[in-house]
Order: structure tokens, then C-alpha cells, then sequence
């Protein structure tokens, strides 16, 4: 999927710079970063809706051509009119090799757990993690494996395995899926 996107910068700021620039069928971003001069600039907003509507990732990298210059992005913040849900405004942080992005993942359970065969059923409890990565090696999801599962085991999120320059940023090692069920297996008499 093409992540390109060309961006205009905007010479006015503010709430009415805004308007004029949604009126006129643009929708008003702003670009910052640690290393990097905040810019307030507009985008395509049909061409950004479909971009996110194909990949249905919110960590997906954009590439903003703002004035011949590639500017890798990641979005911060979308807000969108209550009602309509019609984008207002798009947050995006400039991104670079320098420094490793905190961003959400997306937890999924691989495999059927061993307590299934006794009626268990997976329950995941923490269905993101925020990892810290470089901005090209943004995980789509992270998987764990509930094979060796009993009714009653728990997972943690230490025991997720982690691709290649990605570490979790969690302050204790908390309990992310469980298989749930009678542990019996049989009927209530």
C-alpha cells in the first residue's frame, strides 16, 4: 500500500486558518517532533481516510512530500466532528532513525490452548502493549502463543515473543491472556 501523501504547508495557524482550509477541502494537520520544527500543514483528507480504511492500522508509517522533502510520519491524534464524524484536525509526529517511536500494539493469541478440549475458551485481558521501536520496524501485531494452556493458566506479557529491536514498556509483568472454564469439564448435578 502506497503511504504517500503530499503536503502543503500552511502559512496561517489557528482555529480560523482551519476552517478556511477545511471549507476549501483540505484537511489541517500539524507536523512536530522532538528534532523537528512543528509545521502546520494540510492534507488530502480523501487520500488520508483511504489510506487508513486499507491498512486498518493506526501505527501505519506515512511519507508527506511537503516541498519536495520526504518527512516519514507517524499519527498522533485524529479529531473528527461528534455528528458527522467528518475529519477536523490530524496530530503527526515527524519520525526518524535517530530515536525509537512508543507506540500501541495489537495483542493476538496464536494456537488453540490444550484446556479447549475440556471446554476452555481464550480471554485476552490486555488487548495492546506499547512497545518502543524503530519507526520501520513497527510490529503489526504482537502474537502469543496459548498452546500449553490449561484451564486457569495465564499468560504474561514477558512470555509474548518480541521481533528484533523491539522492547515492551511495562512497569510490572502483568497477566495478558487467560484460558477461562469449568475446570471439571462435566455438568452441574
Amino acid at each position: 500500500m502506497d503511504t504517500n501523501l503530499t503536503a502543503t504547508v500552511r502559512a496561517d495557524h489557528g482555529k480560523g486558518a482551519a476552517r478556511k482550509a477545511r471549507a476549501a477541502g483540505q484537511l489541517p494537520a500539524v507536523i512536530y517532533g522532538p528534532d523537528y520544527e512543528p509545521k502546520s500543514v494540510a492534507l488530502d483528507p480523501v487520500a488520508f481516510d483511504t489510506i487508513f480504511r486499507h491498512t486498518r492500522d493506526p501505527n501505519t508509517l506515512l511519507h508527506l512530500d511537503i516541498e519536495g522533502e520526504t518527512v516519514p510520519a507517524l499519527v498522533r491524534e485524529v479529531q473528527r466532528h461528534p455528528l458527522s464524524r467528518e475529519l477536523l484536525h490530524v496530530d503527526l509526529l515527524h519520525v526518524s532513525a535517530a530515536r525509537k517511536v512508543q507506540v500501541p500494539v495489537r495483542i493476538e493469541a496464536k494456537g488453540r490452548p490444550a484446556g479447549a478440549s475440556l471446554g476452555g475458551r481464550v480471554r485476552i485481558i490486555r488487548r495492546t502493549l506499547n512497545v518502543a521501536c524503530p519507526f520501520d520496524a513497527i510490529p503489526e501485531k504482537l502474537y502469543i502463543d496459548v498452546t500449553p494452556m490449561h484451564i486457569g493458566d495465564m499468560r504474561k506479557a514477558s512470555e509474548i515473543e518480541l521481533p528484533e529491536g523491539v522492547e515492551l514498556l511495562l512497569e510490572a509483568d502483568i497477566n495478558i491472556v487467560t484460558v477461562y472454564g469449568k475446570k471439571g469439564g462435566g455438568k452441574k448435578k
